[in-house]
C-alpha cells in the first residue's frame, strides 16, 4: 500500500548567488544600453539645438547687412562706403561704415526714416568673446565720426568676420574707400561685396561655422 503512494515534494529553494549575480549583470547591461542611447540622443538634440541657433543668427545678420548695402544711398554726387581691418590681440576683424536710407524706425506708424549713416563693427566683452554689433545714426549728412562705440549687438559668438569687394571689372579687394583718390573706388561704390562671418564652434574649435553671402549693389554710378 505504501508503495503505491507517492509524495510530492516542492523545491522550496530560493535563487542561487549565481542566479542573482546574473540577474544583476543582464540588468546592468540593459540599463546600460538605455544610458547609452539615452546620452547619445540628448547629445544630438544639443549639437543640433547649438547648430540651429548659429545658423539662425547667420542668417539674420546677414540678412540685415544685405538689406542695409542694398540701400546705399548717394550723398550729393558721389557715395560713402569705407572699410578697414581692426585687430584685437590676436584676431583680426572687418568692419564697415556707409550712409545708406535702410535706416531702422520704430515709430508705431511705421513711416520710412531718413538715410542713415550705418557701420558694423567689433566689440571684445568682459568675458574675451567678440560681437559684432551695428550702429544707426540717422541725420542730414554722413557722419564725419567714424569712432562709434554705441549701437546694437547684431551677432555674438564671433570668431570672425571677412569683407571683399569687386568692381565692375570683377577685380577683389580687400578694402574700400570712396574718398579714396584712387579708381574705381573715389565716390564710387562697389559692384559687390562679399561677407564671410566665422562663428565659435564651442564642440570644435577647429571647425569654426562658416558663412559667406554676396550682396550686390544694384545703384546707379
Amino acid at each position: 500500500m505504501s508503495d503505491r503512494l507517492s509524495v510530492h515534494h516542492h523545491d522550496s529553494r530560493g535563487f542561487t548567488l549565481l542566479e542573482i549575480l546574473i540577474a544583476i549583470s543582464i540588468l546592468a547591461i540593459v540599463l546600460t544600453t538605455i544610458y547609452a542611447a539615452y546620452s547619445g540622443t540628448l547629445t544630438v538634440i544639443k549639437e543640433l539645438d547649438d547648430d540651429s541657433r548659429a545658423y539662425q543668427m547667420a542668417r539674420t545678420t546677414l540678412d540685415r547687412m544685405s538689406r542695409d548695402l542694398s540701400s546705399l544711398q548717394r550723398f550729393g554726387d558721389a557715395f560713402v562706403l569705407q572699410s578697414e581691418k581692426s585687430r584685437i590681440g590676436n584676431h583680426e576683424f572687418g568692419s564697415i561704415f556707409f550712409w545708406s536710407a535702410a535706416h531702422l524706425v520704430f515709430d508705431e506708424d511705421g513711416r520710412s526714416g531718413p538715410p542713415a549713416s550705418i557701420a558694423y563693427f567689433i566689440k571684445e566683452a568682459k568675458d574675451g568673446g567678440f560681437s559684432l554689433w551695428r550702429s544707426d545714426v540717422a541725420g542730414a549728412k554722413p557722419s564725419t565720426d567714424r569712432k562709434t562705440d554705441s549701437g546694437l549687438i547684431i551677432c555674438q559668438n564671433l570668431q570672425g568676420i571677412n569683407l571683399k569687394f569687386y568692381d565692375e571689372g570683377g577685380r577683389d579687394y580687400d578694402s574700400w574707400d570712396t574718398t579714396s583718390l584712387s579708381e574705381p573706388q573715389k565716390g564710387k561704390p562697389p559692384a559687390l561685396v562679399q561677407i564671410e562671418l566665422i562663428l565659435i564652434n564651442a564642440r570644435d574649435a577647429e571647425k569654426p561655422y562658416k558663412f559667406i553671402t554676396k550682396v550686390f549693389l544694384p545703384v546707379r554710378k
